[in-house]
């Protein structure tokens, strides 16, 4: 099998309190935030993870600032996303259409990266199996984030009705289920988060949205909007053993230490 290329999209940007970025590390301040889509390429098949927000960003919008004033008594976390943001669009400029994508994989499901799942008609969609079920069956005593906020309506009904015979749900324990690209749950951040380690010519690359940025992982801190804090240092202690390069979904930082804002090369 030919190695990968990533190459990462920018979806978007915010500024986040930085305690929801550092558990107990950070209680104040701001952190800002950049969303990554990546296309992933080995000259065969065409994979993209996460599809950026929806045209509409107007309900998150509300959810995110709503929150941030009343947690922080300031306004901020305010979704910026530009036209080039957009996924069909962000594709177009690297010479592909959303028709020559064979697979997307999406971790978390939250609108930031379900927002453009109705725009692929003959992709395949991979998302992990406990967090399709816990959107779908949540469980009663677990606080929910709001439906419209996981998946923007037209999303669902697209998934739900027109694209329901290709989605394909993947299990909690490690499966390679394309060549070369492997899933397993991590949870840590949503029921739904999953990490997706990509073989490239530079190693194995461990994409996921349970690390936001770099100094998580590096200095093996939670997220401080975690819903588990062992499933954070299990995470941090399975990547350090499997993973040759991680990439945060939300790290501006991303594009430094990237600056061809791609990874690996096609063989």
């Amino acid at each position: 099998m030919k190695p990968y290329q990533i190459t990462l999209l920018k979806m978007g940007e915010t500024r986040v309190p930085s305690a929801e970025v550092y558990w107990m590390d950070r209680l104040i301040g701001w952190e800002d935030l950049a969303f990554w889509a990546c296309l992933i390429y080995n000259g065969e098949r065409r994979v993209l993870l996460n599809t950026g927000f929806p045209r509409d960003i107007s309900a998150l919008h509300e959810h995110w600032t709503t929150w941030a004033k009343a947690a922080t008594g300031e306004f901020g976390h305010v979704p910026v996303v530009k036209p080039d943001n957009w996924i069909v669009t962000a594709l177009a400029a690297h010479g592909v259409s959303a028709e020559q994508i064979d697979d997307v994989l999406v971790t978390p499901l939250t609108a930031y990266a379900t927002g453009g799942l109705n725009q692929f008609s003959k992709a395949r969609f991979w998302m992990s199996r406990r967090g399709w079920i816990d959107f779908h069956a949540p469980d009663p005593e677990v606080p929910q984030l709001p439906r419209h906020i996981v998946f923007p309506p037209e999303v669902l009904q697209y998934l739900t009705m027109e694209a329901a015979g290709r989605v394909h749900l993947l299990p909690d324990e490690p499966v390679e289920f394309i060549d070369g690209i492997q899933s397993w749950f991590c949870g840590a951040h949503h029921r739904s988060s999953m990490v997706f380690n990509i073989r490239t010519s530079v190693g194995s690359v461990a994409i996921t949205d349970a690390i936001f940025k770099y100094r998580n992982f590096e200095q093996r801190i939670p997220l401080g909007i975690s819903e588990s804090l062992q499933e954070h240092y299990r995470l941090y202690a399975q990547l350090t053993r499997t993973a040759d390069l991680v990439v945060p979904l939300y790290d501006p930082q991303v594009a430094v230490r990237h600056p061809s804002l791609r990874i690996g090369e096609l063989c």
